[in-house]
């Protein structure tokens, strides 16, 4: 299971965690080696649809870059991989109509799509992704996973059939993402410098 370190960008300034201090490029930089792939979750693009386009290329020259700020045009998506993205989360409640077989004619980036649970465990018989994309981005939702079983289900389908990653904060959680098939878990930056060498 791949372990990635995610950051946050929120009013214009880097966060390694949700509820924290900023840090500087230079800080964030420092903890990560070389071609590390990390996952930029850019609230500013996501709340606002004012993604920080002009910080990527500053991380892309170090790092792996896999953005999540909720692209909604094709335009978005070339301005994201001309920033400098490998890989691109897309959100359906941002862009219903997104065109994968479009994106791939002008990227080799990989697409994921954020799985939105309220849109999807009701009917978890039927469910697939978006055409084309390479896998799934979800939030843990430990809360649901313990009490609602339509939700478990859902998660673990989706776990055991795609390629799944999981936005995860609680390290006690991350042997179920490892026993369900997960195929990689998403760590706050300081979260992920703790843990970067465990075995799970």
């Amino acid at each position: 299971m791949k372990i990635i370190p995610l950051i946050y960008f929120q009013k214009r300034k880097i966060y390694a965690e949700k509820e924290g201090d900023a840090l500087s490029l230079k800080e964030l930089l420092s903890y990560l080696d070389k071609d590390t792939e990390i996952y930029v979750y850019d609230k500013d693009g996501i709340e606002r649809d004012k993604p920080n386009l002009c910080t990527y290329p500053k991380l892309s020259g170090h790092c792996k870059l896999w953005v999540d700020w909720g692209p909604r045009s094709l335009g978005d998506v070339v301005d994201t991989v001309m920033a400098g993205a490998t890989s691109i989360t897309l959100r359906k409640n941002l862009w219903p109509k997104a065109d994968i077989s479009s994106i791939r004619e002008i990227t080799e980036s990989n697409i994921y799509e954020s799985f939105d649970s309220q849109d999807h465990t009701a009917q978890i018989s039927s469910f697939s992704l978006m055409p084309d994309v390479d896998g799934f981005v979800a939030y843990s939702e430990k809360g649901k996973v313990k009490r609602d079983f339509i939700y478990d289900d859902a998660i673990k389908n989706i776990c055991k059939r795609f390629n799944t990653s999981i936005i995860e904060s609680d390290e006690g959680f991350f042997p179920y993402w490892k026993n369900i098939g997960a195929s990689g878990l998403l760590i706050e930056l300081n979260t992920w410098k703790k843990v970067k060498n465990h075995e799970f």
